[in-house]
């Protein structure tokens, strides 16, 4: 039950350039204050929204792989010595 979404070529436009100036300015979070609540169906305001909400998953995955680091695969000092 899959809808099919249409979006015109003027929303889609709006949205890009919404993303690529938040990408430009590397917005961590909203422009004005309360942004998120006043300007929620402008197709320029949720490409940048939807630019921070990446970032933030971004920084989380990040900072999930920092805290569990992978253990090298190969041999071990010991191992290559030779001794």
């Amino acid at each position: 039950m899959e809808e099919d979404i249409k979006i015109d070529a003027k929303f889609k436009q709006a949205f890009n350039l919404g993303y690529r100036l938040a990408k430009e300015l590397n917005l961590k979070s909203h422009i004005f204050q309360n942004q998120e609540k006043t300007m929620t169906s402008n197709p320029m305001h949720l490409g940048m929204q939807q630019f921070i909400d990446e970032a933030e998953l971004s920084k989380s995955n990040q900072q999930d792989k920092s805290e569990n680091p992978k253990k090298g695969k190969g041999k071990s000092q010991d191992e290559s010595l030779g001794l």
